[in-house]
């Protein structure tokens, strides 16, 4: 055999085994996790359940912890076709949540913005960049510029990025206050119960997140982004508990290191809504054991328990799921 032909047949055998190892991995991986083969399908197209047969009502999609990161985002369907958007995550989840609104129609009629930390908005930012899905408009909390850069430096520049990007787009901002109300689809109304907290310059943008419920006839769900413990405790000075109560709530800051107890006890829900990556699920840093790191999550699932809610949604184990 001369060199010419050996090297061929050198080149073939490693292309056949090659890629039979390489399906053979595949097929390993997916039968050790077949949860995890499927959260990966759904990367490709949002799992749309068949929609009750209703009337002014809404579906929600809690979005996956794509790639465990630590992000949140959610899709609303009103049953009028209206769609909003909550937060959306990180930069990571941007061609994925584009994916799902195409599918979805292209259009978002409301684009809520908890508050302007990177794993909340940098998907928005990217979606606005790209330009492919048409928005109808945005409502969030603008913070003071100077008053982030005093008390947290850190996220000064993405904090500006995101108000550069907002400010040159032509979709139309709605800077929200506190017990104004808006109409996100026919029978489905929001209004806005915290928002910006000036006094509070511990973890500062977080504990300025927008807090809203969103109701229908049939449910209503509590949004608290990444408000913190003093957000929370400021929050049930100012309001009536009677208004916070809601079927859903949707955990504080991931489940850790959010508002306190007394808050979850005042929403009252039935169940917990977890935009929270399995590991942090776990409180479980790389290479360790479960409950062995500094994260607040085994602390918190022992809240939701006492309060004894029916069922915690946890995005790191169910993946992107439908509830209605």
């Amino acid at each position: 055999m001369n060199i010419k032909l050996a090297f061929i047949s050198i080149l073939t055998d490693f292309q056949r085994y090659g890629l039979l190892i390489l399906y053979s991995v595949i097929i390993g991986l997916c039968a050790e996790s077949l949860v995890s083969c499927s959260k990966w399908d759904e990367m490709d197209s949002l799992i749309i359940k068949d929609y009750p047969n209703r009337q002014e009502d809404f579906s929600l999609w809690q979005l996956d912890a794509f790639f465990e990161e630590v992000q949140m985002g959610y899709i609303l369907r009103c049953d009028d076709g209206a769609i909003i958007v909550i937060d959306g995550g990180g930069t990571s989840t941007a061609p994925i949540l584009k994916g799902y609104l195409q599918q979805l129609g292209g259009k978002v009629n409301t684009w809520i913005v908890t508050h302007p930390h990177t794993d909340h908005m940098n998907a928005l930012l990217e979606i606005i960049n790209d330009r492919t899905i048409l928005i109808d408009r945005i409502l969030h909390v603008p913070l003071d510029e100077a008053w982030v850069l005093q008390n947290e430096a850190t996220n000064f520049d993405s904090y500006k990025r995101y108000m550069d990007i907002l400010q040159t787009s032509p979709v139309p901002k709605i800077d929200v206050e506190v017990g104004s109300n808006y109409s996100l689809g026919q029978g489905v109304e929001m209004e806005v119960l915290g928002g910006r907290n000036p006094s509070i310059t511990q973890n500062a943008i977080n504990n300025s997140s927008m807090v809203f419920k969103i109701r229908s006839k049939t449910k209503s769900v509590l949004f608290t982004g990444d408000l913190g413990d003093l957000g929370g405790i400021a929050l049930l000075g100012t309001i009536a508990s009677e208004r916070l109560k809601s079927d859903y709530v949707q955990m504080a800051h991931h489940g850790q290191g959010g508002v306190n107890k007394a808050f979850y006890t005042a929403t009252n829900p039935k169940y917990a809504l977890w935009p929270t990556p399995k590991w942090l699920w776990n409180n479980q840093p790389e290479g360790k054991s479960a409950n062995s790191g500094t994260w607040k999550t085994f602390i918190v699932r022992q809240w939701m328990d006492e309060i004894k809610i029916e069922r915690n949604f946890v995005s790191g184990l169910e993946g992107t799921i439908q509830i209605d």
